[in-house]
């Protein structure tokens, strides 16, 4: 489970440096002020959506943000791809089958269907836990790094 308090933490770090407002920040990402007030009191853990959309208008890792990391990389990152391939690639390299993920991380089997389709994107804590099973960060989970 992501630490709310960082990941609050460090938004604000970006917000700051980019001198913008709650409404602001809203409008650039395309989500409603309440949605980015909700993340800033911690009513709420980021959507996959969400965090997205943070990622891409700051250019940050998802990793750093989500306080899997101390430091933010710097670097570019790519555009976002479908979670399903990116799925099946790390089931393949880490020689595990969808049944003994499902039975590892205790989810459903229309659940890991829907990702590998790519029909859903993992939530927040999802990409984590996966992250952390798969020894990979996020930013690769979202297809933003190789």
């Amino acid at each position: 489970m992501i630490n709310l308090s960082l990941f609050v933490e460090r938004l604000n770090e970006y917000i700051d440096d980019k001198n913008l407002t709650v409404s602001g920040l809203a409008k650039e990402i395309k989500f409603s002020r309440a949605t980015v007030s909700g993340l800033l009191n911690k009513a709420h853990t980021p959507s996959a959506k969400i965090l997205i959309a943070l990622t891409e208008y700051f250019n940050c890792p998802a990793d750093y943000l989500l306080g899997l990391t101390d430091f933010p990389a710097d670097k570019n990152f790519g555009c976002v791809k479908p979670f399903g391939p990116i799925l099946r690639t790390c089931l393949k390299n880490a020689k595990i089958t969808e049944t003994q993920l499902q039975k590892d991380l205790k989810i459903s089997s229309s659940l890991t269907y829907r990702w590998l389709s790519s029909k859903a994107m993992p939530g927040v804590n999802s990409l984590y836990e996966l992250a952390k099973y798969f020894g990979c960060s996020v930013d690769y989970l979202l297809g933003r790094e190789n």
